[in-house]
């Protein structure tokens, strides 16, 4: 394999773009209550650093290495905009970890509920937009329906979503053929933010097959990638100046974030007899019904699947986006087409994502009935929209939107079975937007 030289490296941090002049931000725990009720104003944009305390990477990293890397980069935030940080979240949801001593993990349930009491405490003194800085994967399992929640009582969170904010940077130094825990890229950035924390004479190159959902094992044979040093990829590879392109790119896409949610619009509150002051805690078994309606948590639950849906089609997440499938669910499009299957809707997103007829399309599904048939199975119908795709000349093709009904099955969580759509009756006849790359049709 070549070697990435370091004028290339240069050349690519270079390129990652530039930050924004300095501008003034306040951390939150430094003041006293009587400061706090001015900064926490309805304009204000809260930042809230997510970061393991406590989860093992390897031989040759901390278990706070996730901590160290939010605070970095919450530090590099606080340099470039004006926002109000709160302290970090130091405990959440990272279930793949727990065979290795130290790592800690809270319940999916609870890294949900922690995460809306904090921003909704927060919200109670009047700020209304919130990012949470995540330096995690999984955590997005918990952030999606904290999101969902919080959205239904007018407060708009987002967060990073690390793996794409990052992808597009790493594959253009990526040495390593598969990996991405503890690996090169992760060892990279750590590097580059505290070389003191590396211990590179204990690194050591582990690539187990991939599983899913990936999840590392230390007994041979067991459930998941079998890693007896906790690593997922070549940490050995890791440089300095990789960390640099990796870092300064994270933060512009962090920055970015933070600008798109100072001027995105509120969630609309939903009535108080569809929201409720606390968030449920259904049981984590097989959810309950009544009358042939779902209980307030479990619909709530339900929600989070449309947060999770229009996160990773708006992010192009393809893995993320087809895992919302079940591994023999299908999407049916209007002419008829079918892609069966998680892996498929996957491969299919991945090549779609990559057309440049799609590289500024924003897709939305909104649901509106929501029945649960029983405690296993619900219905759910909404509409879907598809704005600002343009044809192979750049044109900006009409926005396309209709209809959309969905299967869902609960085993664990809930996942689609089905997936009908079509497209608003009236509508001119033209190519169907959502299936098999391909389309439009190229002139």
């Amino acid at each position: 394999m070549q070697m990435l030289t370091l004028a290339l490296i240069t050349a690519l941090a270079a390129s990652a773009g530039q930050t924004p002049e300095p501008q003034k931000a306040v951390r939150l725990a430094d003041y006293s209550w009587v400061d706090a009720e001015g900064l926490l104003q309805a304009e204000t944009v809260v930042v809230i650093p997510l970061g393991a305390a406590l989860k093992e990477h390897g031989p040759h990293l901390a278990l706070r290495n996730d901590l160290t890397l939010a605070e970095y980069l919450t530090d590099r935030v606080a340099g470039s905009a004006p926002v109000v940080i709160a302290p970090p979240l130091t405990y959440h949801f990272y279930p793949a970890f727990l065979e290795y001593p130290g790592s800690t993990s809270l319940s999916l349930e609870t890294a949900r509920d922690v995460t809306v009491q904090v921003i909704r405490s927060l919200a109670r003194y009047g700020p209304r937009r919130f990012y949470v800085l995540n330096t995690g994967v999984s955590t997005n399992r918990a952030l999606e329906p904290a999101a969902a929640a919080l959205a239904a009582e007018g407060i708009l969170l987002r967060f990073t979503d690390l793996t794409a904010s990052l992808e597009p940077l790493a594959a253009k130094i990526r040495q390593q053929p598969s990996g991405s825990h503890a690996d090169e890229i992760e060892t990279s950035m750590m590097l580059y933010i505290d070389p003191s924390a590396v211990d590179m004479k204990r690194a050591v190159k582990d690539l187990p097959p991939a599983t899913t959902p990936p999840r590392l094992t230390r007994q041979a044979g067991g459930p998941g990638m079998h890693s007896p040093s906790g690593v997922w990829g070549d940490p050995t590879l890791a440089t300095r100046e990789k960390g640099r392109y990796l870092v300064d790119g994270l933060v512009v896409a962090m920055l970015g974030d933070i600008d798109g949610l100072r001027g995105a619009p509120l969630p609309r509150p939903r009535p108080a007899s569809s929201s409720s002051s606390a968030v449920s805690r259904p049981a984590r078994t097989t959810p309950a019904s009544r009358e042939g309606g779902c209980l307030p948590g479990v619909e709530r639950e339900i929600k989070g699947l449309e947060s999770a849906f229009n996160t990773h089609w708006n992010n192009r997440d393809a893995i993320s986006f087809g895992a919302l499938w079940s591994e023999q669910g299908d999407l049916v499009h209007g002419d008829g087409t079918i892609e069966r299957g998680s892996q498929t809707i996957v491969e299919n997103r991945v090549a779609q994502f990559k057309d440049r007829q799609f590289r500024d399309a924003r897709h939305s599904l909104m649901f509106g009935v929501i029945r649960c048939i029983n405690s296993s199975v619900a219905v759910v119908d909404g509409r879907w929209e598809l704005r600002d795709v343009v044809d192979a000349n750049g044109r900006v093709l009409p926005r396309a939107d209709g209809l959309a009904t969905l299967v869902l099955q609960h085993g664990g969580s809930w996942q689609i079975e089905a997936y009908r759509y079509n497209t608003k009756p009236g509508a001119p006849p033209g190519p169907t937007l959502l299936k098999k790359p391909g389309y439009p049709d190229k002139e």
